[in-house]
């Protein structure tokens, strides 16, 4: 599996990545026609996912311990494959070695449009207090931005490495490296002190810790892994036998991340995300059965459903920019999504939101030049 770590492989890669010609382009066929119907299926259950995320998180620390809280926990840990998500289809279409992509059109396009729509996406949502305060506060605001726009900021680091990340994927070998490397040192080891940390003495622990974490080999992948790790998963389609593996490893990670983190709560007596943060070995396997299935199947489209799934798919990145809006303006209003029993209130929280968001996004689409810089 890792004899790409000889020399002459190393050669390969690098030569790979040097073969840009004249007009700065990463080598590559002709990009396929078409849209993905798969992945623009994933594509919007994600960005539905993203909405039931944050309509689940509402009251999620201070209705600890109430039953409701232990509903919330369930439907929280129900859509923490979102955003993963989002990343394994960027790393699918951007590191397909059939798609010709140009320095030019990276940081000219896709990269700029992550820069403006941030900038202006937190404007929006910080208006009132960057037009307050001194330019220095303003700035520090806009740099800042929401919660949910550090999606944008880490996206944008992605884009800058996917001239490497093209030349890690040149060969199969190094890709799963890279994957290995990446689960390893995001995922497993830094969760594994997270555990141990509850159950040993600090003593022995710490320093142990602290001689990992001077390695700095964490810092090697981060959220890169998953944007790899769905370039590998669409290259290389798994066999029937290890994707029904990856459906029972989802599912099982669901119902850990459930009990682990309503036991460790109570442990703890306070709510803990331990098994729910995104670079998480539960996570990241809730997020490849999810991809899996998704990718796999290859659904036929008929009628209406021609055109809306690809319009909707369209849509989605603004959905996610966009919903914030309407959550705070309803929580302004006094409506979440515990107004009612949350079992009924998060799916038609979901609804409401995500029915705005859609019409909104459709509605800025119509605008001239907004396609390309708000969505």
């Amino acid at each position: 599996m890792f004899h790409s770590l000889q020399s002459g492989h190393f050669k390969r890669i690098i030569a790979n990545f040097a073969l840009m010609n004249k007009r700065g382009t990463i080598t590559g066929s002709a990009a396929p026609s078409g849209r993905d119907t798969a992945l623009d299926v994933l594509r919007i259950a994600a960005a539905v996912a993203v909405v039931w995320l944050h309509a689940s998180s509402q009251h999620f620390v201070e209705s600890f311990p109430t039953a409701l809280w232990t509903v919330r926990v369930a439907g929280n840990c129900l859509s923490r494959w979102c955003v993963p998500v989002f990343l394994m289809i960027s790393g699918a279409l951007f590191l397909d070695k059939g798609r010709k992509l140009s320095l030019g059109h990276l940081y000219g396009k896709n990269l700029l449009h992550i820069v403006v729509a941030f900038f202006i996406w937190s404007y929006v949502y910080s208006f009132q207090q960057v037009n307050a305060g001194p330019w220095r506060k303003s700035l520090a605001l806009l740099l800042q931005g929401p919660s949910h726009l550090w999606f944008l900021k880490m996206l944008a680091g992605i884009y800058i490495a996917v001239p490497v990340f093209r030349a890690v994927t040149a060969t199969k070998q190094m890709e799963r490296y890279f994957i290995v490397l990446a689960v390893a040192t995001t995922f497993v080891v830094p969760f594994g002190f997270t555990l141990a940390k509850q159950h040993c003495d600090p003593a022995v622990l710490m320093p142990v810790k602290r001689f990992y974490d001077s390695l700095f080999i964490h810092t090697a992948a981060g959220y890169s892994g998953y944007f790899v790790l769905g370039h590998y998963l669409r290259a290389y389609p798994l066999p029937s036998r290890w994707r029904r593996w990856c459906y029972a490893a989802g599912l099982a990670a669901t119902v850990i991340m459930i009990a682990g983190t309503i036991g460790y709560s109570h442990r703890s007596h306070k709510a803990v995300n331990w098994f729910i943060n995104y670079l998480t070995p539960t996570v990241l396997a809730q997020a490849v059965a999810v991809f899996v299935l998704g990718g796999h199947r290859r659904p036929r489209l008929h009628g209406a459903w021609q055109r809306w799934v690809p319009a909707m798919a369209r849509l989605s990145f603004g959905v996610y920019l966009v919903h914030v809006l309407f959550i705070r303006t309803a929580v302004a209003h006094g409506i979440t999504s515990s107004c009612i029993h949350p079992a009924l209130g998060i799916p038609l929280y979901t609804v409401g939101i995500t029915a705005a968001s859609v019409l909104t996004a459709w509605l800025l689409s119509k605008i001239p030049y907004a396609r390309r810089f708000l969505l």
